[in-house]
């Protein structure tokens, strides 16, 4: 009975910030102004809605997010899992070494490189491009480890019948390796998909045109506050959590069977 509250309280300190995001993407202005607050529109207002998806750079801030976000996502998701693979199965000098540094990048601060990679990122001419902006988060050393303990599990054997048969390391990672561990690595890809949209503070760094700017930062760009219509501005959000929580919940099979197969490593 207490793990049935306990998640029943947890359910919902999840679920209303959605709700109430949902429901003051309704208000009129003057429904925000209303003491006490109000937790739904008096008159819902479907014209927010509107006004979100018809503002000239909707779009183009959403296709930034959306086209990063992907890219950032692939990539990570391949560099993660050749690097799992060969760190797992392969020997090669200075390994130990190499491991060793990548894993204590888990433990530096990222906001305290921001100064150092913002100089790399612009003497490398990548200011104002989608490399530019996701170029700094194409490695997670957790999710190496992640991913590594699922692979080490993993017996050898079919690992080495398929080395004596001639089989090269690539066709190994696809045919064997990956089959047994694609909850972890989409997981992993859902992941790097979520943190890369969410990112705000490198985006904003290295983007200076509108054009390259990203949804989360458009949000701030859309100049709502300034006009006090935050109808509109919860509208636009609103629309923008959806596809998590669409995305979430049609890959939770994946990502409870990722926490599962973790747990059980």
């Amino acid at each position: 009975m207490l793990k049935k509250l306990f998640a029943i309280a947890l359910a919902i300190i999840v679920v209303f910030p959605l709700f109430y995001t949902a429901s003051m993407s309704l208000f009129s202005p003057r429904d925000f102004n209303t003491s006490p607050a109000l937790f739904f529109p008096t008159s819902p207002l479907w014209q927010n809605y509107e006004k979100a998806v018809n503002h000239s750079s909707f779009l183009r801030y959403t296709f930034n997010s959306v086209f990063t976000a992907t890219l950032a996502a692939v990539m990570r998701t391949v560099i993660v899992t050749l690097s799992s693979y060969a760190f797992s199965f392969l020997s090669f000098k200075g390994k130990k070494a190499i491991l060793f540094f990548l894993l204590l990048s888990a433990f530096i601060p990222q906001d305290s490189l921001l100064y150092q990679n913002y100089v790399t990122v612009s003497r490398m001419n990548l200011i104002n491009t989608y490399l530019g902006i996701i170029i700094t988060g194409l490695f997670s050393a957790t999710q190496l480890i992640m991913l590594m303990t699922a692979m080490k599990s993993l017996s050898r054997d079919s690992y080495d019948a398929a080395r004596v048969d001639g089989a090269r390391d690539m066709t190994i990672l696809c045919s064997i390796i990956a089959p047994l561990t694609k909850s972890i690595i989409l997981t992993i890809m859902l992941q790097s998909f979520i943190s890369t949209f969410n990112s705000y503070l490198w985006p904003l760094l290295v983007t200076n045109e509108n054009a390259m700017r990203t949804i989360q930062i458009g949000v701030s760009l859309m100049g709502y506050q300034e006009s006090g219509r935050l109808g509109p501005l919860f509208a636009t959000l609103f629309i923008i959590l959806v596809p998590f929580v669409i995305l979430v919940i049609t890959t939770r099979k994946f990502i409870i069977k990722a926490l599962a197969d973790g747990l059980s490593y």
